[in-house]
């Protein structure tokens, strides 16, 4: 996993790239929990995208999100659920790992 831990890195995030290559990812660290929404403005391909609380507990699983297509772009995530971790992963990841909310993640 990539990691980005500063305001410019989780801005960033995977735009512009080509793809995602399996078992690679990226884990946006946030500095405190909130509802943390994603889009995908400058991405081109779809991921997965998967929310942890304070705990690494999941609370919130988006599989497929497509790239963004219009202006303004759609956001995803959890609107009620706190989230101190992201993790962006290729599409199908969460299904074969057979994540759910309230799994516990390590790293």
């Amino acid at each position: 996993m990539e990691v980005a831990d500063t305001p410019q890195a989780r801005q960033r995030g995977l735009m512009f790239r080509e793809r995602l290559p399996a078992d690679t990812g990226m884990l946006f660290i946030f500095p405190v929990s909130a509802p943390h929404r994603f889009w995908m403005k400058n991405c081109k391909f779809p991921i997965d995208i998967i929310w942890l609380n304070q705990e690494k507990q999941i609370v919130f699983v988006a599989q497929s999100v497509p790239p963004c297509k219009r202006d303004p772009c759609p956001e995803y995530g959890p609107k009620d659920q706190l989230s101190l971790y992201v993790i962006e992963a290729p599409t199908g990841f969460s299904k074969k790992e057979e994540l759910r909310v309230g799994a516990t993640v390590k790293f």
